[in-house]
């Protein structure tokens, strides 16, 4: 899986920001700045994507609750493309782009059953981790 945009539309600092990773080359995506431009906000709001928020999250203080919103494109192996967006609910919380609930199954299919404690040590790491 490649994930080929991020958008965060209404998240932690962000408004209708998006974070474009599309690339025909492979390669690996740093994203460096200084404090408080929204690294951590930006990795949070990748795994809000993948795997759901949180319950108690720090990243309302922009947007309420019923406010947050991320999005993104994944592309599979195969070169299949999934488009959707996530709220923070409990349930009907993936959106196709029409913003009709989806199927998580579809985006299972996507993570290859990588939870997200595996995906963060893997893929998601930050300076904390990173200095360990």
């Amino acid at each position: 899986m490649r994930i080929k945009r991020l958008d965060l539309k209404a998240f932690g600092p962000f408004t209708e920001r998006t974070l474009d990773f599309d690339s025909k080359e492979p390669g690996l995506h740093i994203i460096f700045g200084p404090n408080e431009a929204g690294k951590s906000s930006s990795l949070r709001s990748l795994k809000a994507l993948l795997y759901g928020f949180l319950e108690r999250t720090a990243d309302n203080f922009h947007h309420a609750n019923e406010q947050l919103l991320v999005g993104g494109i994944l592309e599979g192996a195969e070169g299949r493309e999934l488009a959707f967006f996530r709220r923070k609910k409990r349930k009907a919380d993936l959106l196709d782009l029409d913003g009709n609930p989806m199927d998580p199954g579809t985006l299972a299919t996507f993570l290859h059953g990588i939870e997200p404690a595996l995906f963060a040590s893997l893929y998601g790491i930050d300076h904390k981790t990173l200095v360990a």
